[in-house]
């Protein structure tokens, strides 16, 4: 964990610190560190200003527990733990924080199977695959099947002019 994240670090105390512990951390430093005692030094500015976020969040319970809750699994968890790893954000794409760091491969609605998509652009669900096949089209697998995002699907050149019927031969 970084200094600009530790907020214990940051006070010099221990995770297990009590809270009155945790305010006399931040009044030492508050004390020594304050840009009125220390006019024109950017590292006691830095020091005060570090230790009174630290402070805000560590002082209140609530924050404080999830502060902690935040930062039990580490950086990168694993996938599935810690909560919700896919979201929307202002009715914009939904992110899997599953998929690595953070994915916008897929949009609302997404992703789509191969008859989904083709049901959506109106063509053969065959036409998909070849174009996926000819790598026009990117997709993922998932289970034996594609699974393609909405954006990709509806950007697909559909003017190109489609495969003439065979006649059944008899």
């Amino acid at each position: 964990m970084s200094h600009r994240t530790d907020h214990y670090g940051a006070l010099g105390v221990p995770a297990s610190a009590t809270p009155a512990q945790i305010r006399r951390a931040f009044r030492s430093i508050a004390r020594s560190s304050h840009p009125d005692v220390n006019p024109g030094d950017p590292e006691a500015e830095r020091r005060f200003k570090r230790a009174s976020r630290a402070y805000e969040v560590l002082s209140d319970p609530v924050r404080r527990a999830e502060y902690d809750g935040r930062h039990a699994a580490g950086r990168f968890a694993g996938p599935g733990r810690g909560g919700q790893a896919s979201f929307s954000v202002d009715d914009g794409p939904v992110y899997h924080s599953d998929l690595g760091h953070h994915s916008d491969f897929y949009q609302a609605g997404d992703p789509l199977t191969i008859a989904e998509a083709a049901a959506l652009v109106g063509r053969n669900p065959s036409w998909l695959r070849r174009a996926v096949r000819a790598g026009r089209l990117p997709a993922a697998r998932d289970d034996g099947r594609y699974l393609l995002r909405r954006r990709d699907v509806e950007g697909l050149d559909r003017t190109a002019a489609r495969r003439p019927r065979q006649a059944p031969t008899t």
